[in-house]
């Protein structure tokens, strides 16, 4: 699903693509599409960002991908019972 990322309109198209900044909104390692929702301080000079996986277009409102297919993705195959 991560080809069709940014196709449901051009608004998320154009956040995903940083050409002019650091897209906030991208596509993981694992295929998941993040957004950066915050900072964290790390022992390290810059600080680290903080990632949660979008379900949801925050422009359109179209679904993009389901909590199964993110815990499938990630490799987070813990059951909650």
């Amino acid at each position: 699903m991560a080809g069709t990322f940014g196709s449901c309109c051009s608004e998320l198209a154009d956040a995903m693509s940083g050409e002019e900044f650091e897209p906030l909104i991208t596509v993981g390692d694992d295929g998941v599409l993040y957004m950066s929702v915050g900072l964290v301080e790390l022992e390290e000079e810059e600080p680290g960002m903080v990632d949660h996986p979008v379900f949801f277009c925050p422009f359109c409102g179209k679904s993009l991908q389901t909590p199964d297919e993110v815990r499938e993705k990630s490799g987070d195959d813990e059951d909650d019972a």
